[in-house]
């Protein structure tokens, strides 16, 4: 077997997540960065501060030994303002960790930041098992297939902290009753491997060291993302 050389973190400036702006939208049909319609968030980026925030908290769960030497998990932050109100929330990939002790470490936006566990649709190949619901930033229900370019979403349980972080916001905004204008979705993401982990995302790791990347999510969903981005409204979709 070929030996899998390590590779350096993504550094990228405001690194994508979900594709880019010059992308078509899967659920409206039309180029994300096109005029009409228009969407708030063309592309899912990151920033500074994000990253910084989920290095504090990846910092506090080591410092309490919360990461096993042979883990291997996505942390992740969300920002958003939409309909006038402000939301931060941070997710872990593994539903068996819980991040809410360490958000108090995260000095950006400090005592703003809520654990993000919503509810994900299991996907079974008979959608009326769900259990949860998709929906998209403006909090509107919104179907994504079982496929989708070739790929197979996976079942629960395999879920990066990108689709937990937009689905809680998703059912925060639907909650909110209130108007939904979309101004701005920032989110950053960080993949953490153990040096004893031997089989999660092998490229990943450092020359034997401890190492956290900052990343994207998963193909599958990176799938998901456009989805649930798009503000199209649904009546804007059906008449065009």
């Amino acid at each position: 077997m070929a030996k899998v050389e390590p590779r350096s973190p993504n550094r990228e400036v405001n690194l994508r997540h979900g594709g880019y702006a010059s992308d078509m939208c899967p659920r409206c049909g039309h180029v994300r960065s096109g005029k009409k319609p228009q969407h708030s968030v063309p592309e899912l980026v990151d920033s500074k501060q994000l990253r910084d925030a989920v290095g504090e908290i990846y910092h506090a769960m080591q410092a309490d030994r919360k990461l096993t030497p042979d883990a291997a998990v996505m942390l992740g932050v969300l920002e958003a303002r939409i309909g006038g109100n402000e939301y931060c929330f941070a997710a872990c990939s593994s539903g068996l960790i819980d991040i809410s002790p360490y958000l108090k470490a995260i000095t950006y936006h400090k005592g703003a930041w809520q654990a993000a566990k919503p509810e994900v649709p299991t996907v079974e190949h008979n959608p009326l098992r769900w259990k949860g619901q998709w929906r998209t930033v403006k909090g509107e229900k919104v179907n994504i297939p079982l496929t989708a370019n070739g790929v197979e979403i996976p079942r629960i349980g395999q879920t990066c902290a990108a689709v937990k972080l937009l689905l809680e916001l998703g059912n925060r905004v639907a909650q909110s009753g209130k108007r939904r204008e979309v101004e701005y979705v920032r989110m950053s993401e960080q993949y953490y491997v153990g040096p004893e982990n031997t089989t999660a995302s092998r490229e990943w790791h450092g020359k034997g060291a401890t190492c956290s990347w900052t990343a994207h999510s998963c193909g599958p969903c990176n799938v998901r993302i456009p989805y649930l981005i798009c503000d199209v409204p649904s009546n804007w979709i059906e008449n065009a």
